[in-house]
């Protein structure tokens, strides 16, 4: 049933949850995790204290749902570079290549993904965790196939490659070692030529 403004009940919860997952990717991405309340986060919705819990049991939970609307921003970028490639160290390079322009573009949003989202609790960290495997899942549909080697190797493989790439994601944000955004990428294409290569040979 709608009411006077022509929104259901379930609209107007969901509108409420987007605009609170708006005011926390602001929030974390500028203050940090640490430093963000759920009052603050509030204020920055334009909502009152009631509709915090509709939502979210907690910060944390606001978290994992922040990072996770980025990861699925991220996922969807990748996926469209690699599908302009030929697939293979091209798409692996592609990749790369989409992630460390969005953590230029968006360094709030980059906070988030490579460093904040390590400090809520354990939902957002089970959040983090599924996004690197999802990652992965890319990083592994480019691999070449192998006789030897079954998906679930190959995915382990992948997550090594996506492991090695967000250090050195956080690394180059912290400006240290002397990283570059070339640099990046093309330590990260490295990373998976030599990992296809070996498969290859398997």
């Amino acid at each position: 049933m709608r009411d006077y403004d022509g929104k259901t009940a379930a609209e107007r919860v969901a509108e409420r949850r987007e605009r609170l997952i708006d005011a926390g990717v602001e929030l974390f991405g500028e203050r940090g995790y640490a430093a963000t309340s759920i009052r603050a986060v509030l204020h920055q919705s334009g909502l009152r204290d009631r509709y915090f819990g509709e939502s979210f049991a907690d910060l944390d939970a606001l978290l994992a749902a922040a990072y996770s609307r980025l990861i699925d921003e991220e996922i969807s970028g990748c996926a469209a570079a690699i599908a302009k490639t030929t697939g293979g160290s091209a798409g692996a390079r592609a990749m790369i290549g989409t992630i460390t322009r969005s953590f230029e573009e968006n360094p709030g949003k980059a906070r988030i993904k490579a460093r904040e989202v390590l400090s809520g609790g354990p939902i957002s960290r089970e959040q983090r965790r599924a996004g690197l495997r999802r990652l992965a899942q890319l990083v592994a549909d480019l691999l070449p196939p192998s006789k030897s080697l079954n998906s679930s190797n190959s995915l382990l493989l992948s997550l090594g490659i996506v492991a090695a790439a967000d250090e050195l994601l956080m690394t180059w944000m912290d400006g240290a070692e002397g990283l570059t955004r070339d640099r990046v990428i093309d330590v990260v294409t490295q990373l998976f030529d030599a990992t296809a290569r070996h498969i290859s040979d398997t």
